[in-house]
C-alpha cells in the first residue's frame, strides 16, 4: 500500500527584460501564499519606484510582495514595472499552481493480509510513484505527456528520467540513513512545471510473535506482547519478520536463533520461524529469537516474549473466534 504526500507547482518567466521577478516557493501550490520578489543587475531598485499588478490590477509597491494563488489551473498574472534615475523597465510572470502526489513502499516482506505499508530496511528497494496535477488551458495533462526528472539526494537518476517516466525504483538508504528523492515534472514547452520530494528512512525489521493453532492456523489477528497465558500445555509459536529483505518468513537466507529460558532450540530448517513449546508443568517460558541474514552484515532482529503456562492446561482447543456463551 502506497501513502501519499502532497508537492508542488510552478513559475513561468516571460520576456527578454534586464528586469526579473522571483517567486518564493518557485513551485507554488494551489492556495499558496508566494513571496514575488523584484531583481535586476541594471537598475537600482532601492531607489526606484516599483509598482505590481496581479492580473491586471494595482497590487502594491516596493520590491516584494505576497500574494495567494487560486485553485488547481487557475493562472494568476503578474507584472511589475521600475521607474528611476538608473532606468525604467518591466516585465511579466505568469503562474499557475500545481501538485504532485508522491506515493511510496518498500518492496520488503510482509505475511498474507497485511493491509500497511512496507517499510524500508537493510537491503530492500523502495517503489515511488508520482501523480501529476497539471491543468492546462484544455483541461488535465496525462502523465504520458510530462517529462519527469527523478533524483536521488540531488543526484539526476538519467535511467529512470524522460517523457511518461512517473515511477522509479531505488535502493533504500544504509541502516538508520535518510535518502531524500526528488521528482521534477514538466510538459515539454516548460509553460507547467512542478517538484515532489519525500524523505525516507531505513530502519530495522520488526519481529511479531504468532501462535500458530493446530484448528485456525496462524493467529495474525493477535500478536503475543511481552507477557502472555497460553491455553494449552503444547503450543506452537511462529515469528513474522516484518519488512526483512526476504521472500518468506522461511527464506533461506535467513538464519533463525531460538532458545527457551536459556536453551537452544533447534528447529525445522525449511520451516525455522516456528518453535513448538511442551510444558511439562506450570511456570514461565522465556522465548529468545534473533535472526540475521547470511549475505547481510547489517541485517538483524531481535525479540523476546514470555509465556506462562499453567498446570491446568489442557488439550482442548477452544474457539478464539466464538464469544463466550451465557451460562
Amino acid at each position: 500500500m502506497f501513502a501519499a504526500l502532497p508537492a508542488s507547482a510552478q513559475v513561468n518567466f516571460g520576456g527578454t527584460s534586464a528586469l526579473t521577478i522571483v517567486a518564493t516557493p518557485s513551485h507554488p501550490s494551489p492556495g499558496s501564499v508566494v513571496t514575488l520578489t523584484a531583481q535586476s543587475p541594471l537598475l537600482d531598485l532601492r531607489d526606484s519606484d516599483v509598482e505590481w499588478t496581479v492580473n491586471g490590477k494595482a497590487a502594491g509597491s516596493g520590491q516584494s510582495i505576497s500574494i495567494k494563488l487560486g485553485a488547481l489551473g487557475t493562472q494568476t498574472a503578474v507584472g511589475v514595472s521600475v521607474s528611476g534615475v538608473s532606468g525604467s523597465d518591466s516585465t511579466q510572470l505568469s503562474i499557475a499552481p500545481t501538485s504532485i502526489d508522491m506515493l511510496w513502499e518498500a518492496v520488503s516482506y510482509t505475511p498474507p493480509f497485511y493491509q500497511g505499508r512496507a517499510v524500508p530496511t537493510s537491503g530492500t528497494t523502495i517503489r515511488v510513484l508520482a501523480i501529476p496535477h497539471f491543468v492546462g488551458p484544455n483541461g488535465a495533462i496525462p502523465a504520458s505527456g510530462i517529462t519527469f526528472t527523478w533524483k536521488l539526494n540531488s543526484a539526476v537518476d538519467r535511467a529512470q528520467s524522460g517523457v511518461g517516466e512517473s515511477s522509479a525504483v531505488f535502493p533504500a538508504a544504509v541502516l538508520y540513513d535518510t535518502d531524500n528523492i526528488t521528482v521534477d515534472a514538466q510538459t515539454p514547452d516548460g509553460s507547467i512545471s512542478g517538484e515532489g520530494t519525500l524523505s525516507i528512512r531505513t530502519g530495522d525489521p520488526e519481529l511479531v510473535l504468532y501462535e500458530d493453532s493446530p484448528l485456525f492456523g496462524l493467529m495474525y489477528h493477535q500478536a503475543l506482547g511481552a507477557s502472555n497465558t497460553a491455553a494449552e500445555s503444547e503450543t506452537t509459536f511462529a515469528a513474522v519478520p516484518y519488512f526483512a529483505n526476504a521472500d518468506s518468513a522461511n527464506d533461506p537466507d535467513l538464519a533463525y536463533t531460538w532458545s527457551v529460558n536459556g536453551s537452544p532450540v533447534a528447529t525445522d530448517a525449511k520451516d525455522q520461524s516456528e518453535i513448538t513449546v511442551d510444558a511439562q508443568s506450570a511456570g514461565v517460558a522465556r522465548i529468545r529469537l534473533n535472526i540475521s541474514k547470511l549475505s547481510d552484515p547489517f541485517f538483524g532482529a531481535d525479540g523476546s516474549w514470555a509465556v506462562s503456562f499453567s498446570a491446568a492446561s489442557g488439550s482442548s482447543q477452544n474457539n478464539v473466534f466464538q464469544s463466550p456463551q451465557s451460562p
